[in-house]
């Protein structure tokens, strides 16, 4: 099935005359590496490996897709970090032959899906970083040429050359793993959905009261782009990463926080549940799925409980999904992968 959809994007009319429009243009004397980062998470994770390329002679750019699709956005934390970056309008007109094409999400939205339809198969090498939970998905990351994964499952599921990076994000949650209180503060509420949403609204309180039940209090971290429209009492303006540390436990649905959580030996409850789970089918005894909000004060009882064993407890499930190297850092292993190929 894959490769029939690869036929239809490469012989698309529209794709031809875009291709056609890029060819047009030659090959530049410097090839360039341009790097479109969909949310914040993508800006921490490429960051650090973009300036080691720079460093090492590879011109690098940022484009940003802000404004044009609903869900995270980048341009924040670009500027935060004092880094230049241009408009996707501005890359469209840009991208020439042999440059190369780093993303964070080839699959959506849908103009940037025919936007990679039109430049990969051999004109533009693409790039997919998968630095995030749940990306495995079949229909993700088909079109990129090349894959950057966190974790060692990605080489049970993709076809294309498949290189091992570890992830710059959880890195720095496991510089902060022994918090600074032994025994935790707070359970740390991860709240993803919408407040809006009935079935989330009734989740994140069903938590809420679970830890009334218990006498344990609770903070809830709220993801950036639904921060404002949140208007709960425990909702805590710290970064995620920062609050972590403190945490009795987290509860949270299927996400990557789950490796953070782990990797700071901080015991995950898993809800509520999304479909599809991916790899969180599998935790080999990090955490037991919560289905039921009848399960919640037994689950968060006993993570807490379970907070001195943890990390042991949740390795494999870690190792798993997540590659960690002592030696080198996450953001060298990037760019190293990006160099290689670079240099193909």
């Amino acid at each position: 099935m894959q490769r029939l959809l690869a036929v239809y994007r490469l012989v698309h009319p529209g794709n031809l005359f875009r291709r056609g429009r890029i060819y047009a243009r030659g090959r530049a004397e410097t090839r360039t590496v341009y790097f479109v980062p969909h949310n914040r998470n993508n800006v921490r994770l490429l960051a650090d490996a973009a300036q080691l390329l720079v460093d090492g002679g590879i011109q690098c750019v940022f484009a940003h897709i802000d404004g044009l699709k609903r869900g995270g956005v980048a341009r924040p934390e670009l500027n935060a970090r004092g880094m230049s970056h241009i408009s996707f309008a501005e890359l469209k007109r840009t991208i020439r032959p042999c440059d190369m094409l780093v993303t964070g999400n080839d699959y959506a939205p849908q103009f940037f899906r025919r936007f990679i339809d039109s430049i990969n198969f051999g004109m533009v090498r693409v790039v997919g970083l998968i630095g995030g939970a749940r990306l495995l998905q079949p229909h993700r990351f088909v079109r990129a040429d090349y894959i950057l994964s966190m974790g060692p499952a990605a080489l049970q599921q993709r076809r294309q050359p498949t290189y091992i990076v570890g992830s710059p994000v959880i890195e720095r949650a496991v510089e902060n793993a022994g918090a600074r209180h032994d025994e935790g503060l707070f359970v740390l509420v991860n709240f993803k959905g919408d407040i809006e949403d009935l079935a989330d609204r009734q989740s994140i309180e069903a938590v809420a009261a679970a830890c009334a039940k218990l006498g344990l209090a609770h903070v809830v971290s709220v993801h950036p782009t639904m921060f404002a429209k949140v208007d709960m009492p425990n909702k805590s303006p710290v970064d995620f990463a920062q609050l972590l540390p403190d945490a009795l436990a987290l509860v949270t649905r299927p996400s990557t926080t789950v490796y953070e959580a782990i990797a700071c030996g901080i015991p995950v409850v898993l809800f509520p549940l999304v479909s599809p789970m991916v790899e969180f089918d599998s935790p080999m005894g990090a955490f037991k799925p919560t289905w039921s909000e009848h399960q919640l004060v037994d689950d968060i009882l006993a993570a807490v409980r379970s907070r001195p064993t943890y990390f042991e407890q949740s390795r494999d499930f870690l190792n798993a999904n997540l590659s960690i190297d002592p030696k080198m850092p996450a953001s060298q292993r990037i760019a190293n992968a990006l160099i290689d190929i670079y240099n193909r």
